[in-house]
């Protein structure tokens, strides 16, 4: 926010849009963008055409990010004259977001969610910044690109009449020859949620299959007859096949029936549970951010490990207790004498505490690749004090792909190492309410108090539709239908006695994550983007399950 303030002048404004790297860094130089956006041109008139125009079609997503992409060399070309910082900025943005492309194993998730016509242009628009020749093959792709290079003298509804003169050339009701095929629609949200259901946007493949995938039909798919689309069912994979995936099922075949019969239902009714204790391999970038913070990791385990010995102590305290035999009371004598009470002696008893268990649920969608290291680090910081002090943890992974949402034991209660937590990896999407219900099946054989710590960012999405009622269209399993859903988990599970407390760690800004987190979780929700701090906001809530455990007791 600081960087949006300082590109723009002035604080107190509260963009609609930020910028984030894969590592969760802010990005300095398109966040300075948003704010140069703000300084030269009318940001009332701009973000009032992207709500009630560009949100309202058929490829909002699309449009939006080509609108920034002309924005962006609109307000570089204005400022540039007079920041010539901004030159420098634009190409250390340039070369590390190439770098980043060619670096990451992109998944399945993250390529449904990005938007390819979009970054193939950036990419070029990067190659260009760097001194390279764009690379842009397909003429339709050229003309979309070179259209996209806003001017600096244009002003704001120059802006707009731009954008809108690329929609009307580019996508309204145009066909073009292979390899994309395009229609744009601009019409009512009744129609283009009808669109959305019966148009086959993707096909349900695993991530080593995924070559392409896009918003629109293909060649192929143009052979399909109306029944076929309309009739349209996502295949759910078959035991053998989840356990070829994602290991051997933790469960026999008949309870895993049961389990599924019992949580797959209602709006989960088209989807499938698996359980694995299949860990897979260490990864190498884990270990790597642990080695590169050990100091500070050091340091956290330090104090927070004592500040659960020093609970424990407090909740272990002996209590002296009436006895007609033991110790003799004096202040307890004339209880003999006038009430011919025995029990003027004391016994020491120390108190039982009841156990304490922890599960540490990890959200393991693809959206949380920018922050699977800095995750793995602080389970395994929060284990090894557990382990220190004699509590025990179980540490579970969940994602949702295919059609199946799969928990992965990462460490069991009963097992000493924890460096199974760094095999902890990023991949598919998260149906949280499902995940949440099953969750109680893997604590089963743990009595006493039980505390779930939920490492999460609060933004559950699946790329399997709640189903349709009625006449009523199928929902995408996102947003506020999915945070009711997942509200109504964490309700489920509190009447069953389990405490929650929910960890945030997300590349979006504290203030856009915590309107959902309260919805969700309530107050029972800490923001935790680093390994910094942990021993105290965690400790906190240890400790005030370690004195609950002690006052029920006594």
């Amino acid at each position: 926010m600081n960087i949006v303030w300082a590109a723009a002048g002035q604080y107190g404004i509260w963009p609609d849009f930020l910028a984030f790297c894969q590592n969760g860094e802010p990005d300095i130089y398109l966040n300075s963008i948003v704010g140069l956006v703000y300084r030269h041109y009318d940001s009332e008139m701009l973000m009032r055409y992207i709500r009630e125009q560009l949100y309202k079609s058929l490829f909002a997503e699309l449009f939006t990010e080509l609108f920034w992409l002309g924005l962006e060399n609109a307000a570089y070309e204005k400022e540039i004259s007079c920041r010539p910082a901004l030159k420098d900025l634009r190409y250390r943005h340039a070369k590390r977001f190439l770098a980043e492309d060619a670096s990451v194993d992109i998944s399945l998730q993250q390529l449904m969610l990005r938007q390819e016509l979009a970054h193939t242009l950036k990419c070029n628009r990067c190659r260009e910044i760097l001194g390279d020749p764009a690379i842009i093959l397909n003429p339709w792709d050229k003309r979309l690109y070179q259209a996209l290079a806003f001017s600096g003298n244009m002003n704001t509804a120059e802006l707009i009449a731009a954008m809108e003169n690329i929609i009307r050339s580019f996508f309204r009701f145009h066909w073009h020859n292979k390899p994309r095929e395009v229609i744009h629609f601009t019409s009512h949200a009744f129609l283009l949620n009808l669109l959305k259901k019966i148009w086959p946007f993707h096909q349900g493949h695993r991530e080593e299959q995924i070559q392409q995938l896009t918003f629109i039909a293909s060649a192929a798919d143009k052979g399909n007859s109306l029944k076929t689309i309309f009739n349209r069912q996502d295949k759910i994979p078959t035991d053998k096949e989840l356990s070829a995936c994602y290991g051997r099922s933790l469960f026999s075949q008949d309870r895993l029936a049961e389990i599924t019969r019992r949580y797959c239902q209602g709006i989960h009714r088209q989807v499938c549970l698996w359980f694995s204790a299949e860990k897979g391999a260490v990864r190498k970038e884990n270990t790597a951010y642990f080695h590169q913070h050990h100091a500070r990791f050091t340091t956290e385990l330090h104090a927070l490990t004592n500040r659960l010995q020093n609970a424990l102590l407090l909740g272990r305290q002996a209590v002296q207790l009436p006895a007609r035999n033991g110790r003799l009371t004096a202040d307890r004598v004339w209880r003999g004498l006038i009430l011919h009470d025995g029990r003027v002696f004391s016994a020491i008893e120390p108190t039982k505490r009841e156990d304490i268990s922890v599960m540490l649920l990890l959200d393991g969608s693809a959206s949380r690749q920018g922050r699977q290291s800095i995750i793995a680090s602080q389970a395994y910081l929060l284990t090894e004090a557990l382990r220190q002090v004699g509590i025990p943890l179980s540490v579970v992974s969940f994602f949702s792909q295919d059609g199946c949402t799969v928990l992965k034991r990462l460490k069991a209660f009963q097992e000493k190492s924890a460096q199974g937590i760094f095999a902890y990896k990023t991949q598919g999407w998260n149906r949280d309410g499902l995940a949440l219900r099953a969750l109680p099946e893997l604590w089963r054989d743990m009595y006493g108090q039980k505390l779930l710590f939920i490492l999460t960012d609060a933004d559950p999405s699946d790329e399997r539709s709640i189903p349709a009622q009625g006449i009523a269209l199928e929902k995408f399993y996102g947003g506020e239908p999915a945070c009711k859903d997942t509200k109504e988990a964490v309700k489920e599970l509190r009447q069953q006695g389990i405490q929650i407390m929910a960890l945030i760690n997300s590349v979006v800004a504290t203030e856009l994550v915590t309107k959902a987190a309260q919805h969700i979780y309530g107050e029972d929700y800490i923001i935790l983007q680093s390994l910094s701090n942990m021993a105290q906001k965690v400790g906190d809530v240890l400790e005030q399950a370690i004195f609950y455990v002690h006052n029920q007791k006594m």
